[in-house]
């Protein structure tokens, strides 16, 4: 059962971490990064239309990913696992994903590559390691209370 847990949490957060990238992509070339974050790394507090539909993609992209994910894990099993082995699992997905997140994408790419390409401000946001483990961190919570709720409404679902 453990193996299970652990091979999907890696599969389906594999899977997403790579969708997540294209979807991050997708935000910076289509100009609704800059709707939702200032040169500094900073959430803008005017709210914008544009500035809704990221964080709607964002959040459908994410409850998407968690719920196919306890999906994927009940079918592998005979009888329907309990809720708090589907928020395991949940859990783990959204970890996977903010770990490559911080890893790949902030620390690897953003900040120690710096692509010319990707048109980044020469900011202390774009710059430095410290935004971007504080993002990591807060996340945490986030993807705990999501999680949760997801495996609820997985668990009452099917």
């Amino acid at each position: 059962m453990v193996i299970e847990i652990i091979t999907n949490i890696l599969i389906v957060g594999g899977i997403g971490s790579l969708i997540f990238t294209f979807f991050i992509a997708l935000i910076a070339y289509s100009g609704l990064a800059e709707e939702v974050r200032n040169e500094e790394g900073k959430f803008k507090k005017k709210t914008t239309w544009k500035s809704i539909i990221a964080f709607m993609l964002f959040l459908s992209f994410l409850l998407g990913l968690l719920y196919a994910g306890n999906t994927r894990l009940i079918n592998s099993f005979e009888e329907s696992p309990e809720l708090l082995l589907l928020w395991i699992n949940s859990f783990g997905i959204f970890f996977v994903v903010n770990l490559f997140d911080f890893i790949v994408l902030d620390y690897l790419i953003i900040v120690k590559w710096h692509p010319k390409f990707l048109k980044l401000p020469d900011t202390e946001y774009y710059r430095s390691v410290r935004p971007h483990m504080k993002g990591f961190i807060r996340g945490i919570p986030i993807g705990f209370v999501f999680s949760f709720i997801v495996s609820i409404v997985t668990h009452l679902l099917l």
